[in-house]
């Protein structure tokens, strides 16, 4: 199975000029509110649930992304085919609508 969508709440942080990192992830599939705080703090907010917190540490934020991508896995690449130029489908009335958006995409010279 692919990580096709998703919103995880995980935070970087950066320690000082050596470049040290650290990373924290809450796994949890509950509804959740993630805070970032004026002062150097984070709130969660969930509804219940089991509270499972990944700590990764590195010497490099790179590290500690690599680490965290271990355990989430990586995320879906997408068909070549499909990166590019996208129509939204709402706001057509009519077939009339689509067939002039058509037009003017073909006109402008864009594959469509």
């Amino acid at each position: 199975m692919s990580n096709l969508y998703g919103a995880q709440t995980f935070f970087l942080c950066l320690e000082d000029k050596s470049g040290h990192s650290f990373g924290v992830f809450l796994m949890n599939s509950n509804a959740m509110d993630f805070a970032l705080q004026p002062a150097p703090a984070v709130t969660y907010r969930t509804i219940g649930g089991i509270l499972d917190f990944y700590v990764f540490l590195g010497n490099t934020p790179e590290q500690v992304v690599q680490e965290y991508l271990l355990l989430i896995g990586l995320p879906l690449m997408p068909s070549y085919w499909s990166l590019g130029f996208h129509i939204c489908r709402w706001n057509y009335t009519d077939l009339n609508d689509v067939k002039d958006v058509v037009e003017r995409n073909r006109a402008a010279g864009i594959p469509c």
